[in-house]
């Protein structure tokens, strides 16, 4: 037997040297884990932190909540892998970075497959609204579809109130839009407030609009308000919402979803740079929409583009004293954003807290605008 073990010792094709050799490979596997682990696992907590930190003093680290929920499944996936590998204390540690997550996971993805997408049956006290960025009635190489969206609201299922951002008013054919609404409902209220130049928002309901106003940002946002009366009865103010751009174009977009973007570092410096500092734009101004949305004495709902993500200091400012009608009613992974592989929510109906959102729906069948137009039924609180 001592001879044996001698020749494997010597001979550098025996057993020993195969040991040797799985050894070191299975030690570069653990090494390699664990680099990702511990990079995504950093990357996640930044993630966890941004929607608590002002973007001015986070920086360009903002665009890390962006990816959270890509970096929430890595870290799952780094987890599993300890798991397999029986290393339970790297797994423990691990799995207890993901327990903060488990709280945010309707904030993108509802798991409640039970609840119905159609619309129901509306009751006297319940108010329906959609909310859609129309991108200047422009579609997804740029020219003017009006013809597209005319068809699109001569056919969707009405709601009581329909909120516009991006609306285009010096358009040709663009009156059509204007007229189909007005043909549709028995009778039909409008605002408008300037975003910029000729561009919108507009506000249509089918209940009488007896105030208005508006909020200007000064390029950092626009809202406008309107105070709509519910079958004679309630009141309930509607904050319209456009917050500054993300500045992503649509070749950004593009560029990033085939991956070539890698290849360039000084354009992705650039995109990353540009996130970061209009995050800090639509922070400055969304303190000051907070403020005027705390003040109101009705039941609101604050609807519109955010140009942000639910991990963001915009999405938590906003959702304060107020519910997210996806969280409460939605179904499946709520994207809003087409680009970028459908990864992103950055349109929103919050309802305040004593109202009840019932159905939540973002309409996929519709690819004109970059945005989905989305839906909510509320149901309003009892006198």
């Amino acid at each position: 037997m001592s001879n044996n073990s001698e020749t494997y010792r010597n001979n550098p094709l025996g057993k020993p040297h195969r040991r040797e050799r799985h050894s070191f490979l299975t030690a570069l596997c653990v090494i390699l884990l664990l680099a990702v682990t511990l990079s995504f696992s950093i990357a996640l907590i930044i993630a966890y932190l941004t929607p608590y930190v002002p973007p001015a003093a986070f920086g360009s680290l903002t665009i890390v909540g962006i990816f959270a929920p890509i970096l929430y499944m890595v870290v799952a996936v780094c987890c599993l892998l300890w798991l397999i590998a029986a290393r339970w204390k790297i797994a423990g540690v691990v799995a207890l970075l993901l327990i903060p997550g488990l709280f945010r996971v309707s904030d993108f993805y509802n798991v409640d497959f039970l609840r119905k997408v159609e619309e129901p049956k509306q009751a006297s006290h319940s108010l329906s609204i959609m909310s859609y960025n129309l991108r200047g009635f422009r579609n997804d190489i740029s020219y003017r579809a009006v013809d597209g969206y005319v068809d699109y609201f001569a056919n969707m299922e009405l709601t009581d109130v329909v909120c516009l951002q991006e609306y285009a008013r010096n358009i040709q054919g663009v009156e059509r839009v204007d007229s189909v609404f007005k043909s549709r409902y028995t009778h039909i209220y409008s605002n408008d407030v300037v975003e910029a130049g000729d561009v919108v928002l507009r506000t249509y309901s089918r209940h009488p609009i007896i105030a208005s106003g508006n909020i200007s940002g000064e390029g950092r946002g626009t809202s406008q308000w309107v105070d709509v009366v519910v079958n004679k009865r309630d009141t309930v103010r509607i904050f319209n919402n456009h917050l500054h751009t993300m500045s992503i174009s649509a070749v950004d977009s593009e560029d990033i979803e085939q991956g070539t973007i890698l290849q360039d570092g000084d354009r992705m410096r650039s995109i990353v740079d540009r996130i970061a500092n209009n995050s800090s734009i639509r922070a400055s101004y969304v303190d000051t929409l907070r403020s005027v949305v705390m003040e109101t004495p009705y039941s609101n709902i604050v609807c519109g583009d955010f140009n942000d993500t639910p991990m963001s200091y915009v999405y938590k400012a906003l959702k304060k004293h107020h519910k997210d009608a996806f969280v409460e009613s939605g179904s499946g992974y709520g994207y809003t954003f087409r680009p970028m592989y459908g990864t992103l929510r950055i349109d929103y109906i919050l309802i305040s807290e004593d109202m009840e959102a019932v159905n939540y729906y973002a309409d996929e069948s519709i690819i004109l605008s970059d945005h989905l137009p989305i839906r909510a039924v509320v149901k309003l609180p009892s006198k």
